[in-house]
């Protein structure tokens, strides 16, 4: 700026030449404009990329599956439970695929399902992947709406508990972000990121003898993105369940028996669990009853449905 101002002093007196403002001026601007294009690493995906170069430097703890020659469950019984979903999910392709209501308002809701089956002890995966990403038009212009508008969060939770992962203390999950949440409280840049057309594999470690005994990995597209998280000493000897939770995308859920995707070891699927190590959910058949609670403002509606959904749990 000193150079321009002198060299617009010259100019006003002998006329400006070819080394004048303009030229001086142009010159500060191509060099501004070089040290803008530098490459730099976005600051937010740092601690990410530093995640996953940490999981890959330590080494895979975990080893392949022994032989286990104990009963196995039946075919088709693990799976997602349609009577353990939120109203606003659609499960299509028998249940392998999850959608969700996006028309208007309902765009901003989250939406969550569960498994029918929690695994109890051992150690097994389930798989994820987002194959359709959606974005809606706002039901109100120049809203605010909630972001990211795109949600995909995956992990285990309890029987009973909450179907919106990150809820409360009763699970615990990795979001497309890279975050890892557990007790309501979401630890940034855990893991790297993912999203559509890619695949993500839960491995939930509850096997005693294992060096990641009571850990939840995670992994994508078969290399380990995270560390294996320690669970909650609140969910250490609780059967979990497989829970996805979800905004304004179509995801595809799998049990198993047989893996989309390799990990660097081999791991039973959840449906080729032993019988023993896993619990299995009451699943409804038939109609479903839907209640529609009518009251008054301040006439204690919501301590009544809370009080409702207390006395009958099969209720969501």
């Amino acid at each position: 700026q000193g150079r321009v101002r002198r060299a617009a002093r010259r100019g006003a007196k002998g006329g400006i030449g070819r080394g004048g403002p303009r030229a001086m001026a142009e010159k500060d601007g191509a060099g501004a404009a070089e040290a803008a294009e530098e490459p730099k690493e976005p600051k937010e995906d740092a601690p990410m990329e530093q995640a996953e170069e940490a999981a890959e430097e330590a080494g895979e703890r975990e080893k392949d599956a022994p032989e286990d020659p104990r009963p196995r469950a039946a075919p088709g019984a693990v799976a997602v439970n349609p009577a353990d979903t939120t109203l606003n999910a659609m499960p299509a392709a028998g249940g392998r695929m999850l959608m969700t209501l996006i028309d208007s308002g309902f765009q901003y809701f989250l939406a969550g399902a569960r498994a029918t089956a929690a695994a109890k002890s051992g150690r097994y995966a389930f798989e994820v992947s987002m194959v359709e990403s959606l974005a809606p038009q706002e039901a109100i212009r120049g809203a605010h709406a909630p972001q990211p508008r795109q949600v995909l969060r995956v992990g285990v939770s309890t029987a009973g508990s909450s179907l919106l992962l990150g809820d409360g203390p009763d699970s615990v999950c990795f979001d497309t972000e890279g975050a890892f949440t557990q007790g309501g409280h979401r630890q940034q840049r855990v893991a790297g990121k993912f999203g559509r057309g890619q695949t993500v594999t839960v491995v939930l470690n509850l096997d005693a003898k294992s060096p990641n005994a009571n850990t939840i990995s995670l992994f994508r597209d078969g290399a380990r993105i995270a560390d294996p998280q320690k669970l909650p000493e609140n969910l250490v000897g609780k059967p979990l369940y497989p829970t996805v939770t979800y905004r304004n995308v179509t995801v595809q859920v799998g049990f198993g028996p047989v893996a989309r995707g390799k990990l660097p070891f081999k791991c039973r699927m959840l449906a080729e669990a032993a019988k023993e190590d896993i619990e299995l959910a009451p699943v409804h058949k038939g109609k479903c009853e839907v209640v529609f609670p009518v009251g008054l403002p301040e006439k204690g509606y919501f301590d009544w449905v809370d009080m409702f959904l207390k006395n009958n749990p099969g209720y969501t």
